[in-house]
């Protein structure tokens, strides 16, 4: 089994996995909520704290038809799972902020290793090895 879809919103996950049984392709709801409630909740889709293990997840049931259920999602305009997709995207379009974190930690190890240099030159001159 994989993980093909994943959504806070029941709806959602109830139209894929429809879709995707009426295309022949078996398929299995995980973490589904069982007692009844109302289906709005407050959530958003760019909240980076939240976990989304908890999220009901769409799985495919055989490794055959994993390919042909991504396809059929890409054509549906829906992107399917993809594993740390939100952490990838934003290494390969780095915001400003990131970038000035990047160059101030290089800065500091540079600094760290002056000062690590430093201390092994004055314990060398002070053993008398220099």
């Amino acid at each position: 089994m994989r993980q093909l879809y994943t959504s806070p919103r029941q709806e959602n996950i109830d139209r894929v996995a429809k879709l995707l049984k009426e295309q022949g392709i078996e398929c299995t709801i995980e973490n589904r909520s069982n007692y009844n409630r109302g289906t709005y909740q407050r959530f958003s889709y760019t909240q980076r704290q939240e976990n989304r293990d908890n999220w009901a997840q769409v799985w495919v049931t055989r490794a055959d038809d994993y390919t042909r259920a991504r396809a059929l999602l890409k054509e549906l305009g829906i992107e399917p799972v993809v594993r740390h997709g939100e952490e990838l995207a934003l290494a390969r379009n780095a915001t400003p902020d990131m970038k000035r974190q990047g160059m101030a930690n290089r800065v500091r190890r540079i600094v760290m290793l002056a000062v690590a240099g430093a201390f092994v030159v004055l314990m060398l001159r002070y053993m008398g090895v220099i």
